[in-house]
C-alpha cells in the first residue's frame, strides 16, 4: 500500500460525498498513515467537483492590472518560500500550497526577504492598482512582519491591517484574494495564485 494508493481512495471517497474529515479519518487509519502524511492528503486532495469550482474562480496574472489584491499574507509567504526551497505542492485543483504546516508558528527570516521580493516582481510585472496585506495578529512576531512590509519598496499602493480573523475579512473585501487557502477561495469571486506565477514562471 502506498500513499498514491491513499490519495486515490481518499479522492474516491469525495467523489461520493463523503466529508473530508470523516473520509480523511477512514483512509488514515485503514493505510496507517501518520499525522504528516494525513495533513500532505489534506492539502493535496479535492473531489472534482470542488476542483472544478476553484480552477473556474482562479484568475490569470495578467488580469490583476489595475484591480485591488486582497493579499493572505502568510499563507502567500509560506507558500512562496516553499517555491523557493524546491518543494511546494501541485494540488488537485491546480492549487499551488505549502508542506510545511506552518499553523501559526511562522518564523520570520531570509525567505521572508526572498519571498517579500518575489511579490515585489510580481506587482511590477501585473501592476494591480491597489495591494492591501492582512495578517493575523494572533502569530508569533505578526507585528514585525508588519513593519517588514510597510519598509519594503513597493511599486503599487498598499495598505497593512492586523486583524482578528484575517479568513473572514478577505472574504468580505470584494477584492481578487491573493490565496491558496480552501477555506477562502470556497467563498470568494475570484482568487489568483501567486506562487503558481513563480513555480510555472508564467509571463
Amino acid at each position: 500500500m502506498s500513499l498514491h494508493d491513499a490519495r486515490e481512495e481518499l479522492r474516491y471517497l469525495l467523489n461520493k460525498g463523503y466529508k473530508k474529515k470523516v473520509a480523511l479519518d477512514f483512509v488514515g487509519n485503514h493505510y496507517e498513515l501518520t499525522k504528516a502524511q494525513r495533513n500532505l492528503l489534506t492539502r493535496t486532495t479535492y473531489s472534482d467537483s470542488e476542483s472544478e469550482s476553484t480552477t473556474k474562480k482562479n484568475v490569470r496574472a495578467e488580469d490583476v492590472t489595475g484591480k485591488s489584491l486582497a493579499v493572505d499574507t502568510y499563507n502567500v509567504l509560506i507558500t512562496l518560500e516553499s517555491v523557493v526551497c524546491g518543494h511546494p505542492l501541485v494540488c488537485d485543483d491546480g492549487v499551488v500550497r505549502d508542506d510545511k504546516g506552518v499553523f501559526g508558528k511562522y518564523i520570520l527570516g531570509d525567505d521572508t526577504n526572498k519571498a517579500l521580493s518575489m511579490l515585489e516582481e510580481f506587482f511590477v510585472k501585473t501592476r494591480p492598482l491597489f495591494v492591501k496585506f492582512f495578517i493575523d495578529k494572533h502569530v508569533s512576531h505578526s507585528g514585525e512582519l508588519a513593519c517588514r512590509i510597510r519598509n519594503h519598496s513597493w511599486p503599487v499602493e498598499m495598505e497593512i491591517k492586523l486583524c482578528d480573523s484575517p479568513d473572514h475579512e478577505i472574504k468580505e473585501s470584494g477584492m481578487v484574494a491573493a490565496t491558496a487557502d480552501s477555506a477562502i477561495i470556497k467563498y470568494v469571486g475570484a482568487f489568483l495564485d501567486i506562487p503558481k506565477y513563480f513555480l510555472f514562471s508564467w509571463k
